[in-house]
């Protein structure tokens, strides 16, 4: 037995550093009776990790969040190559710890956030590289906790996460991410340039704030956006070095290190993700622009393709793989839905955050979705059914969402795949031509119970009109509002044999839409008063039809009030 027992020795401790769980990494900062103890139990340093374990997810359990935090950074120092318990720990703090905080502290909720994802990208990775199953979990905190709608917060978060990208970024071209891939890594080497030298000299001679080089980078890029937190000299330096090579090239290397050292971003992974990914022009598909880096859903899709480049084993497509692939087109469909992510500015107050769809990521994400049928076809030595047919409704859908958007030619292209790719002898709906087709899907809708009614439908497709317009979004504007004026024809069409009641007329329809969208709470009053500047100046004869309808209404309103009171 004993024998038999040691010949297992060899292949235990093998898959001992195959799973990374050797460490002799010292307990810092604990209780003296745990530090005491995991020194003198030496070989049985295990055993006290499986108690705090055990301790932990009991308290977790019984709703005692912040003292399981505690227990699962000791367990994280102890066993720092146990990929589970930073999962646990940072889970913890994104989820269970920030929903302790209530929702009136956003500010307070959105540590906690960060809190669970710095530690996974920070530390958690950095000790467990060629664990995917870390890249799969921070990939789903930016897109369950951050980009999702669970969390009463957030908004917050995507405004938060939008407003800490936008000054990396800057111009969100391919050159602009080509130029951040090129800039130096490190400040010493910036430092080469003789120009450059002099101009971090002088900033640290003009505010003691610029004197530590570990904070230099951090606190130029503060300076770039805050200049009243530093001495006025320090801004003074800029100013003399504004519009020189020397600025321009310290300015990308400062964006590029930040992206590197506290994002923890490879750039030229970026570049790829941009070029494999990135919005789709409607009218070139081969015109593409970068990713939005603002968007939480980009950030996700980034750290699970990191995953599956690092971690992820060729030629086996694990679970594990299968899900953090799954991440990269999930996201690609909230890209596709909700991605353009509009921060509109307000006076004296945090922007507003507005979430429309991207049309622009039809094409990558139609590609990635047939990329994963032709995968799961390979791996899987079948028929993907069930991707098959969200395929199907994907295409039916976005044959409907352009061509309500007014992009008739690209739902005729779509349009045309649907036919191509779906159309069965058993299936007839896609014998009809488009505008029959999307028609009948309308008329659907209109008919089906539970469904939005027309008056419904024509209201909130104007609101949406409205505020496109208010947002400089003329095209998608336009394209909403004849899409309004189609289904009230379609369904006044529909009501002259009697089946149907017949709807106001279109310009009352269109100031009860104008009248819903400016009592609407959500929308800030300084959107409200750019969108009646702008109908004013713009469209003069739609704003004489809305005034006119607002004193006919008016009128009613007093005439309603004279006949309450009586004689």
């Amino acid at each position: 037995m004993l024998v038999a027992a040691s010949m297992r020795l060899a292949p235990i401790r093998q898959a001992r550093e195959e799973m990374n769980l050797v460490s002799n990494a010292s307990l810092e900062n604990a209780p003296p009776s745990l530090a005491f103890a995991t020194v003198a139990m030496g070989a049985f340093r295990g055993l006290i990790v499986d108690i705090l374990w055990i301790r932990a997810d009991k308290l977790k359990q019984e709703g005692q969040f912040f003292d399981a935090k505690q227990l699962a950074e000791w367990i994280t120092v102890l066993q720092p190559r146990f990929a589970t318990v930073w999962i646990f720990h940072g889970w913890n703090m994104a989820y269970n710890i920030s929903v302790a905080v209530p929702n009136t502290q956003p500010e307070e909720r959105w540590r906690w956030v960060r809190n669970g994802y710095e530690l996974l990208r920070d530390k958690g990775i950095e000790k467990n590289p060629h664990s995917i199953s870390l890249y799969r979990e921070l990939a789903w905190i930016f897109q369950h906790k951050i980009s999702g709608v669970n969390d009463d917060c957030h908004m917050y978060y995507k405004r938060q996460l939008a407003l800490a990208m936008r000054p990396l970024l800057g111009e969100k071209t391919r050159e602009e991410f080509q130029a951040l891939a090129r800039a130096p890594e490190e400040l010493s080497d910036i430092m080469q340039d003789a120009d450059i030298k002099s101009f971090v000299e002088l900033l640290m001679q003009a505010d003691d704030e610029f004197a530590n080089d570990d904070r230099f980078v951090k606190n130029y890029m503060a300076l770039r956006q805050n200049p009243n937190q530093f001495a006025d000299q320090a801004q003074e330096v800029v100013n003399s070095f504004r519009g020189t090579p020397a600025l321009e090239k310290f300015d990308y290397f400062a964006r590029a290190h930040q992206l590197r050292k506290v994002w923890k971003f490879d750039i030229d992974l970026m570049i790829d993700l941009n070029d494999k990914y990135g919005a789709a022009s409607i009218d070139d598909p081969n015109d593409r622009k970068p990713l939005n880096w603002e968007h939480p859903d980009v950030h996700a899709m980034y750290w699970a393709q990191k995953g599956l480049d690092v971690a992820g084993k060729p030629g086996k497509y694990s679970v594990d793989e299968k899900n953090t692939d799954r991440i990269i087109f999930h996201s690609l469909q909230n890209l596709f839905r909700r991605g353009k992510l509009i921060l509109y500015d307000l006076p004296d107050q945090a922007p507003a955050v507005f979430l429309r769809p991207d049309l622009e990521m039809f094409d990558s994400l139609n590609a990635a979705w047939i990329e994963r049928i032709e995968k799961y076809e390979a791996f899987e030595r079948g028929n993907p059914k069930a991707v098959r047919g969200g395929h199907r409704s994907m295409l039916m859908n976005a044959v409907e969402v352009f061509y309500r958007a007014g992009h008739r030619v690209k739902a005729a292209q779509i349009y045309a795949q649907l036919r191509q790719r779906y159309a069965t002898p058993e299936d007839r709906r896609f014998d009809v031509g488009l505008i029959t087709f999307v028609r009948r899907r309308i008329a659907e809708e209109l008919d089906r119970p539970g469904g939005k009614d027309a008056t419904e439908l024509i209201v909130m497709t104007l609101g949406e009109a409205y505020f496109r317009f208010a947002v400089h979004d003329d095209d998608e504007a336009a394209g909403r509002e004849r899409w309004a004026r189609e289904v009230y024809d379609l369904y006044q069409t529909g009501s002259a044999d009697g089946a149907r009641t017949g709807l106001p007329p279109f310009d009352i329809m269109r100031y009860m839409a104008l009248r819903t969208f400016m009592e609407d709470p959500f929308y800030p009053d300084h959107l409200k008063l750019r969108l009646m500047g702008r109908i004013k100046i713009e469209r003069p004869d739609l704003f004489d039809k809305l005034m006119k309808q607002e004193e006919a209404f008016q009128k009613l309103v007093e005439e309603a009030a004279r006949k309450r009171q009586g004689p």
